[in-house]
């Protein structure tokens, strides 16, 4: 962020920010809070840091700070959506990008989840990353970057946001209150922990253990794949996670049949792909994916 900031202050910064890395690490807070500083009015230099070191930051008093604050500024622009990003929300966008700031400052735009920009709709975006209007400014946020358009890459400033290690995010949990994480939560989640915290909220209904339990009954053909898969489709994203988990540790662990136990991991990633379209029938899903384990 210092870096970022340091060349926002020099007007060095380039005029679009690809920040990329894991889901749940804070890309979010990250862009917003860049964002912040570059409409301050009075940004400079603060000591207010936990280190007591002196660095850049939005001042929090001004005009602009306030309706950030609030929610309301009128040229701070966010795109989000929770399936794709259509070509009418970046036409909107784009059109109040073209005109002058509200308050004759910066303008920014900050895209969530870029890589779900359909092509039409990040081909509306590529005159605005090769032409912008002055001091205008794009976030594009994406924990998937290899999905978008080459030509969207490449007129795009890349900033790797990098993943906390197994104790940062412990250390990190413990200040937010959640101490003793589980070994396993933090196995599938220690790399994003705002998704560990979310899950420590509300725990899944399906702790690691019984899926494990559950697994060596259905290699003992003493439970149906079926029957299972129908007791856990509500929870069936986490079970497919638990799954990989417990096929890692199968792998450590040997001797087995490293060819099958690969097969299984393909099958559980496209179980995730396809548990994460509507309508998807959830239990048909879990159940392919349990078969294979039973007749591993």
């Amino acid at each position: 962020m210092q870096q970022l900031s340091q060349r926002a202050m020099k007007q060095s910064l380039h005029h679009a920010l690809l920040l990329k890395g894991a889901k749940g690490i804070g890309k979010t807070e990250f862009a917003e809070q860049l964002g912040q500083f570059l409409l301050c009015v009075n940004k400079g230099v603060s000591a207010h840091t936990v280190a007591a070191k002196r660095h850049l930051a939005p001042c929090g008093h001004c005009q602009s700070c306030l309706l950030i604050a609030a929610g309301n500024h009128p040229d701070l622009y966010e795109i989000r959506s929770e399936k794709q990003i259509g070509v009418d929300a970046i036409r909107e966008a784009i059109k109040k990008l073209s005109g002058s700031a509200q308050l004759s400052g910066a303008k920014i735009l900050i895209i969530h989840d870029a890589h779900t920009m359909t092509e039409s709709s990040a081909n509306a975006l590529l005159k605005t990353l090769e032409e912008p209007t002055n001091n205008t400014f794009l976030l594009l946020l994406s924990h998937q970057s290899e999905r978008l358009l080459p030509t969207i890459l490449s007129r795009c400033e890349k900033v790797a946001l990098p993943s906390p290690t197994r104790q940062g995010c412990i250390d990190w949990l413990s200040a937010q209150g959640y101490s003793n994480v589980d070994d396993v939560m933090l196995r599938l989640y220690g790399t994003s922990p705002l998704e560990l915290k979310e899950h420590l909220k509300s725990p899944p209904k399906v702790g690691y253990n019984e899926v494990v339990e559950n697994i060596g009954y259905l290699s003992l053909g003493t439970l149906n794949a079926a029957v299972l898969a129908t007791k856990w489709q509500d929870d069936a994203i986490t079970i497919v996670q638990w799954l990989q988990v417990w096929l890692v540790e199968q792998l450590k662990t040997g001797p087995h049949n490293i060819d099958a136990l690969w097969e299984m991991q393909k099958g559980c990633i496209s179980a995730n792909e396809q548990l994460r379209n509507p309508g998807v029938n959830k239990s048909l899903v879990l159940v392919n994916v349990l078969q294979s384990i039973a007749q591993r």
